[in-house]
């Protein structure tokens, strides 16, 4: 039972880091923006597209993650500790509503007509919701958990944090509606906390299994 107890709290917490990496309800004012004379079927398909993009992103970090240290030498401290910096960059970029700042202004995406495609992969998807320290993160909890089944349980977070992201974006209109600015302010900066967390957690353990001395008494 506990075990079983242990499994599930860590398949909502991996969920749950995702999500918060990913941020889409602070991604929400520069969706609805970029989507606004675009119509409903196409913000759709944009949803639909980028979340294909998220989840391709997500699986293909799960699935290969091993292969990818091996390819660029890398060991996977180092990448831990870079993931985690990463993710430090990320949630002070959220604290200070500078989430998806590369995404190009909403006037100048409105000036012409909106490319469906163009826009659901980059920049929505890449790099507004998926970037390098989610992959980071992914590929890093891959290699710690190397065996099939344990890949499989994080394709399935995975798989859930794809689900939810695109489900808040699906109600973007209503989400900010009854969050307002404000609202998404607040809950934007309470998921920086969490992905600072795992940050500092990630370059903490990344410093000590490469400096162990630093852990001793």
């Amino acid at each position: 039972m506990w075990g079983r107890a242990m499994a599930w709290n860590q398949f909502v917490g991996i969920t749950m880091l995702l999500y918060a990496l990913s941020n889409p309800i602070g991604a929400i004012p520069i969706f609805l923006a970029l989507t606004r004379h675009a119509g409903a079927g196409k913000a759709h398909r944009v949803i639909l597209l980028a979340c294909t993009a998220v989840g391709t992103f997500f699986f293909g970090a799960v699935l290969l993650g091993k292969e990818i240290l091996k390819f660029f030498n890398v060991g996977l401290d180092d990448f831990r500790i870079a993931g985690g910096l990463l993710a430090l960059v990320i949630a002070l970029e959220m604290f200070q509503a500078q989430h998806g700042k590369l995404i190009p202004r909403s006037d100048e995406a409105s000036r012409s007509e909106v490319d469906v495609h163009g826009l659901a992969i980059t920049p929505f998807a890449f790099p507004l919701l998926v970037g390098p320290a989610e992959m980071g993160i992914l590929i890093t909890l891959s290699n710690d958990n190397p065996g099939w089944l344990a890949k499989a349980f994080l394709g399935a977070a995975a798989l859930v944090a794809t689900f939810l992201i695109g489900l808040t974006l699906w109600m973007a209109a209503a989400v900010q509606r009854v969050l307002g600015r404000t609202g998404i302010s607040v809950m934007t900066r309470v998921m920086a906390l969490i992905v600072a967390a795992i940050g500092v957690n990630f370059i903490m353990t990344g410093i000590r299994s490469e400096l162990p001395g630093l852990a001793s008494p």
